[in-house]
């Protein structure tokens, strides 16, 4: 084996294990004001310093994780319809970090636009 060769290798060997190390993850679970779980949110996690964006779903559980997130500070956002957005902002993501982010929504506004459209009859005087 050449001498390059076999430096690429032990490099390859050595730097797989160093970026694997260097993500971490966010979990927790998404419940509304009355503390019962909510299925179905989506949560997004935006690395603020990319813009990186990472999507999931909280299970029947109302449980969800994101794994494998490259380190920095991350903002959450979860929807879910019936619910007002909620937002949690300053999470710092170290190495192997994995801090428990819940989320209590609250029960968003119900609003409902009734058009009513009718034709009016000319009343007339009829003599």
């Amino acid at each position: 084996m050449r001498p390059c060769s076999v430096i690429s290798v032990v490099l390859c060997l050595i730097s797989t294990p160093l970026w694997a190390q260097s993500t971490a993850q966010i979990h927790g679970t998404i419940r509304d004001s009355s503390g019962s779980v909510v299925p179905g949110a989506e949560v997004k996690a935006t690395q603020t310093a990319t813009g990186a964006v990472r999507v999931t779903t909280s299970g029947t559980d109302g449980g969800y994780v994101l794994a494998a997130l490259p380190v920095g500070r991350y903002q959450l956002e979860i929807t879910r319809e019936g619910f007002t957005r909620a937002l949690e902002s300053d999470i710092e993501l170290q190495v192997n970090a994995d801090p428990s982010v819940d989320i209590a929504l609250k029960v968003g506004a119900v609003s409902e636009q009734v058009n009513v459209e009718a034709n009016a009859a000319l009343v007339g005087n009829s003599q």
